[in-house]
């Protein structure tokens, strides 16, 4: 999996769950926490495309798959507010 697109370190609200679960969250969720996570884009190694969140001690980690990298850009924007020119691109 080549990475496409990176933002090292992003502050993120989530919202732990009693099933060890979490999500992000909004200001006033109960059981919320703000944490550094890193988010990127890579190819899934068949011409699509996955968005990878995880938190920098690796306590939370999860991922969407995409048809297109159009559509993870898109995820990302919608679940954190992440504008275009914030990424890093092309990483090697």
């Amino acid at each position: 999996m080549q990475v496409q697109a990176v933002i090292p370190c992003r502050k993120v609200l989530i919202a732990t769950h009693p099933n060890g679960g979490w999500s992000v969250a909004d200001e006033g969720t109960p059981n919320s926490l703000e944490t550094d996570f890193r988010i990127e884009i890579t190819d899934d190694g068949n011409a699509n495309y996955l968005l990878i969140y995880s938190s920098l001690d690796r306590k939370y980690v999860t991922d969407t798959w995409h048809e297109t990298i159009a559509s993870a850009f898109a995820a990302a924007a919608e679940d954190f507010g992440i504008e275009a020119d914030e990424w890093i691109r092309n990483v090697r």
